[in-house]
């Protein structure tokens, strides 16, 4: 029983020297062994590599090959200045260069006299009106579109017959708040008979139409034929006579204040010609050129608005009316308001003493001889309107529809009430 037992043992031992033995040989890893090249070195008879010289082939081709010189160009001799013809002369330091500032506006004359000869020591009793101060900012403000092609008339009484003086590129418009017929915003200016086109000094100033320039000079000199009023206050200034006229009349064009004038007189010029460059010669108070529209002699009261010769915008129109009182009579310096969907679209005031039918002296402004208008409003994008205005704290309303190069017409103010007319033949 006592060797029983031990053989149990013995056989319990073996089992577990058995398991050991093979759990050791279940984990037994034979050793890692590393092998680590060494460098080679490199032959040096060997040609690069195919993709080595693509990327350097890629490489040459960005970058910006360096300049090498010209040995066959001379020497580099900087310009010198010629002596000066007095040895003992001063140079002038530039804040000591005298300079004149732009003259002031020019008020109103208190009456109106015919006109009178031009003077050649100083401004005439009829300057050219552009008293106004022009904020020179160097930039053109805002887009414009092109004009329409001229010659347009799309209905009897329209005559868009004139291109702009300035290309479309520039400031093609003219200055909101000193119109033709007006004053001046604080009615101390002379009654304007043209518009004013502000513009950098130097732009272009082009024929509105095809004629001769009659007149390519100085305002005021000696050698200006009587009856022409071209005064000392224009500057720089050329007038066209064009080839075309209206209703048997002669039509002229003047472009005042030019800092240089390029076109010969007696030229023929074309429409969109350059004859002249913008400037501020004259009686100014900025840079602009100033235009003209006279009709049947080449005088300065027989100047008409250019809103109503000058073709429109593209896509744009041109609204032109008569505010009057109760008893049928124009009246004058009246804001006239032009609103669409109850936003301001553009504002200007009506006429300062408009030539009157059969009025033959005293006047200052002349209505077009068809729509005999005293405000004028151009460059209206086409659409439907309202117009109004106050007369003697009594406010008119009107609708309107502006279509593209065309004057739409409208009456402002009371009805004047019919009235029983006599009949031929009756007591």
């Amino acid at each position: 029983m006592e060797r029983t037992h031990h053989f149990e043992g013995l056989l319990i031992l073996v089992v577990i020297l058995a398991l050991g033995g093979l759990y050791l040989w279940q984990n037994h890893q034979p050793a890692v062994t590393v092998a680590v090249p060494a460098a080679s070195a490199t032959p040096t008879n060997v040609p690069p590599a195919d993709w080595q010289l693509a990327l350097e082939a890629q490489v040459a081709l960005a970058g910006t090959p360096l300049p090498t010189p010209d040995v066959n160009l001379p020497t580099y001799a900087p310009p010198t200045l010629p002596p000066a013809a007095d040895p003992n002369a001063q140079i002038v330091e530039a804040g000591e260069i005298p300079i004149t500032p732009w003259p002031t506006a020019t008020p109103r004359p208190a009456t109106i006299a015919p006109a009178v000869a031009a003077s050649v020591n100083g401004a005439t009793p009829f300057p050219s009106p552009t008293g106004v101060a022009v904020v020179d900012t160097g930039q053109i403000e805002g887009f414009q579109p092109p004009p329409e092609q001229v010659p347009i008339s799309r209905q009897p009484n329209d005559h868009y017959w004139l291109m702009r003086p300035v290309d479309a590129s520039a400031n093609s418009e003219s200055i909101f708040f000193y119109p033709y017929g007006s004053d001046g915003p604080s009615n101390d200016w002379r009654v304007h008979h043209g518009i004013d086109i502000p513009n950098d000094i130097g732009a272009p100033i082009q024929a509105g139409g095809s004629g001769k320039v009659i007149y390519a000079g100085k305002g005021g000199e000696v050698d200006i034929p009587a009856g022409w009023d071209i005064y000392y206050s224009y500057g720089n200034v050329v007038v066209i006579e064009h080839d075309f006229g209206y209703r048997g009349q002669k039509i002229y064009t003047l472009y005042a204040h030019m800092s240089s004038i390029v076109a010969v007189q007696g030229q023929h010029v074309e429409a969109g010609d350059i004859i002249g460059l913008i400037g501020g010669t004259g009686d100014v108070s900025g840079p602009h050129v100033h235009l003209e529209v006279r009709l049947g002699v080449n005088q300065y009261f027989t100047a008409y608005n250019p809103l109503l010769w000058v073709a429109p915008y593209l896509g744009h129109g041109v609204v032109a009316g008569r505010v009057t009182d109760a008893q049928g009579e124009m009246v004058e310096d009246v804001t006239v308001t032009l609103t669409q969907g109850g936003r301001v679209a553009q504002t200007t005031t009506t006429y300062i003493d408009a030539k009157k039918p059969g009025q033959l002296r005293d006047w200052h402004v002349v209505p077009d001889p068809l729509w005999n208008e005293n405000f004028v409003m151009s460059d209206v994008p086409e659409g439907d309107y309202t117009i109004t205005v106050t007369v003697y704290g009594q406010r008119y309303t009107r609708s309107i529809t502006v279509n593209a190069a065309t004057t739409v017409f409208v009456t402002l103010g009371p009805e004047i009430p019919a009235t029983p007319q006599a009949v031929e033949g009756n007591p």
